[in-house]
């Protein structure tokens, strides 16, 4: 097998045309004509993956957020980026990354979150704007401890509307994994009761909040994650026949969320 032919599953679970026009999506370094000898999958690159990767005989990395965001942008010669570009050079590594492609794929990040939520009636307009309902009213308390506990995320924020109570029961629901930082008048026109995401601006959360919209901050990492699984899982079981013949590992990165767990820690 070499890297292109496994590249053409993830291409088909999340075909590139999805991609937003900012991003930066495809072949961040490397060459897709190597043979793979192993196979790692990450939320993020960093510098100790890639050090992993290259200990471990690993050549081949799938990245969900973009190695170069830019690509247009100067690389200075003493920053991060020229590090892990030069390590992944010296040590044959070909990264690619599936950016928005994936946030908007049928099974893909938000897709697999909404699924995660236990929303049902997933509808999605033109701007891939994604909501759902729940199966029964939920109290907005009982809501936000449920999906804090299924995603373990132990520094979530609640936005509360002062014309909200906790024990308000809501219905509809509005997912946006990562960070949620874009237009409000969709989720008026869908009658919105609260939005899930994983970060947004404070200006944002005051505006939800002006509005009399819910929501609710998993953390990044915690409400993307789900969905690079579902991608590895997905390559997994398309081409598995093929990596066991030709002896090649697949592996998840799951340490790069950069908060600490204090709570966690102390107990």
């Amino acid at each position: 097998m070499i890297h292109s032919d496994l590249i053409q599953w993830i291409e088909c679970f999340a075909p590139v045309e999805l991609a937003c026009d900012w991003d930066n999506v495809g072949l961040m370094t490397g060459n897709l004509s190597d043979r793979t000898k192993g196979i790692l999958f990450c939320l993020d690159l960093t510098l100790s993956d890639i050090e992993m990767a290259a200990k471990s005989g690993f050549n081949l990395i799938v990245t969900h957020h973009p190695l170069i965001f830019d690509k247009e942008a100067v690389i200075e010669e003493s920053s991060l980026l020229k590090r892990k570009l030069d390590l992944l050079k010296e040590s044959g590594i070909t990264v690619y990354s599936a950016h928005t492609n994936l946030d908007f794929a049928p099974g893909g990040i938000n897709d697999t979150f909404l699924k995660k939520l236990k929303l049902t009636d997933p509808r999605r307009d033109l701007n891939n704007h994604l909501f759902g309902q729940l199966p029964a009213a939920e109290s907005l308390e009982d809501f936000y401890d449920r999906i804090t506990a299924d995603f373990e995320s132990f520094n979530a924020r609640l936005i509360k509307p002062k014309s909200i109570e906790l024990d308000d029961g809501i219905v509809s629901v509005a997912v946006c994994c990562g960070a949620f930082d874009g237009e409000t008048a969709w989720l008026l026109e869908n009658r919105i009761d609260v939005v899930v995401t994983g970060e947004m601006k404070h200006s944002r959360a005051l505006e939800l909040m002006e509005l009399g919209i819910a929501a609710i901050e998993l953390g990044h990492y915690e409400t993307e994650i789900p969905g690079v699984k579902s991608l590895a899982s997905h390559v997994k079981k398309n081409v598995q026949d093929q990596l066991a013949q030709d002896g090649v590992p697949l592996k998840l990165a799951l340490k790069t969320n950069p908060y600490f767990d204090l709570i966690g820690f102390l107990e």
